[in-house]
């Protein structure tokens, strides 16, 4: 009966929370992933739509473990079919979602499994602050290096270095 009873309390408990904060589920399948937090998603009625992951940040592909967050991201979600739930909208006009396959989040996986930064200036999750904690302690990928820079201001060097050349 408690079992239940608890059950029932964590499934109004996320409803409440979805309808509170607006969130749009969408079924469909996993199409093509860009980076290690952007993919394109194809709705069950064949929409698509390019995806940014909810409250992380990869590394950009030319940037150290990019190649790597991208095929950890590949090789969970492509092709598969799944579950986004929309929290945003981007300023590029991007849906920005959790990812779902089965009942794992993938968000979290990537944040977990060393391949994600918390995204703090879009924060939401905060179940993510002690997942990148854990990564961060266990050297987990991008964790490897002791010299790991977002790619926030990697791509700030990028655009100084471009400005610089011309």
């Amino acid at each position: 009966m408690l079992k239940r009873l608890t059950t029932l309390l964590i499934v109004f408990t996320i409803t409440s929370y979805s309808f509170a904060a607006g969130i749009n589920s969408l079924f469909g399948t996993f199409d093509r992933v860009i980076d290690g937090d952007t993919l394109v998603f194809k709705t069950a009625s064949a929409k698509t739509l390019r995806i940014r992951l909810a409250d992380i940040d990869t590394p950009e592909l030319d940037q150290p473990w990019g190649e790597e967050a991208k095929a950890a991201l590949s090789g969970w979600v492509q092709g598969e079919r799944g579950r986004i739930d929309i929290v945003d909208t981007d300023r590029y006009g991007r849906p920005v979602a959790i990812v779902w396959i089965d009942d794992e989040n993938i968000n979290r996986r990537l944040v977990k499994e060393g391949h994600a930064w918390v995204y703090r200036k879009y924060l939401q999750d905060r179940t993510l602050l002690s997942l990148e904690t854990n990564a961060r302690a266990k050297k987990l990928g991008l964790w490897l290096s002791d010299n790991v820079v977002t790619p926030e201001v990697w791509r700030g060097e990028i655009r100084r270095r471009t400005a610089v050349q011309k």
